[in-house]
């Protein structure tokens, strides 16, 4: 396949790319700047220069080949108008093949058990435009549409805990919110690229998530994180961690379990993370990147 991939200079984006390399995919990334270009060439892929404001870059890029992983997003107030005209542009070009979006976790109902793809809640707050995002894709005709909901991304030294590891780091305490007994599922990032390759392989169409089996308690998490960063684990209460992180203390607090059934009923295995012991053995594993006082990449 000829695949285009939006975020290729990216955590997951990347991953994805050397994943479809390694398979024997062509693959072009959009990259926006000089470094980018360097970090998508190392994939082993073709950079495309722009960014995802330049829509007719992205049209040109989404029509040339047999499908779309698109794992890109801006962090500003107009993430979701962004993300909006970006994939419209894309969609709109295409005439056939594969569109593979990327959400999250959020967009599944709030559950300590995992629960199935069709177990869904608004988002709410800003996030309430995953669901359009979501809709925007698996509605669109002439198309195969798939959404991928990866739970918290782990491995390779990278990803959101890296930054817990940061945080922590920096404050000299790594702190779970009032019991901690809220779980979360994970993955790694290379079992994730590789869920990604297997859909865009095969003639799947809707929603799938790809998480380990097991949701990770905040406060196992955390104890993790702690060690890691080389200091303590205590708890704090959510009013404290809201003003202290402000939105991420929602994202730290609440239950994000996901049942991947789906995916795993189409041979999908996350090895490479079992292989570490999980998230908690990632984080403690000193050839994962994240132990020791050298920088981590978020």
């Amino acid at each position: 396949m000829d695949v285009f991939i939006t975020g290729a200079s990216g955590y997951i984006g990347s991953a994805v790319a050397r994943a479809l390399v390694a398979r024997g995919h062509r693959v072009r990334g959009l990259a926006r700047s000089d470094a980018s270009e360097a970090k998508v060439r190392a994939c082993g892929a073709a950079p495309v220069r722009g960014s995802l404001y330049e829509l007719d870059v992205l049209a040109r890029a989404a029509a040339a080949g047999d499908g779309v992983v698109h794992a890109a997003a801006t962090t500003g107030e107009d993430r979701a108008a962004t993300d909006a005209a970006a994939v419209t542009a894309m969609l709109s070009a295409m005439r056939g093949g594969a569109f593979v979006t990327t959400t999250g976790a959020p967009r599944a109902r709030s559950s300590r058990v995992p629960v199935p793809e069709d177990d869904t809640a608004s988002p709410g707050g800003p996030l309430e435009w995953l669901a359009a995002a979501e809709s925007r894709v698996l509605d669109a005709a002439g198309i195969r549409g798939v959404v991928v909901r990866p739970p918290m991304v782990y491995g390779d030294g990278a990803g959101p805990v890296a930054t817990l590891v940061k945080g922590a780091r920096a404050a000299g305490v790594a702190r779970y919110i009032d019991e901690g007994q809220n779980r979360w599922s994970t993955v790694h990032v290379q079992d994730l690229a590789l869920a990604y390759a297997m859909l865009l392989e095969s003639e799947a169409t809707g929603v799938f998530h790809a998480a380990e089996a097991s949701p990770e308690p905040m406060a196992a998490l955390f104890s993790a994180v702690g060690d890691a960063a080389g200091v303590p684990v205590r708890s704090w209460s959510l009013a404290e961690a809201r003003s202290a992180l402000g939105l991420m203390a929602e994202f730290l607090a609440v239950d994000a379990a996901l049942d991947a059934t789906k995916l795993r009923a189409m041979g999908w295995s996350p090895s490479a993370g079992e292989a570490l012991g999980g998230i908690c053995g990632a984080l403690r594993n000193p050839a994962q990147g994240y132990t020791g006082h050298r920088a981590l990449r978020a």
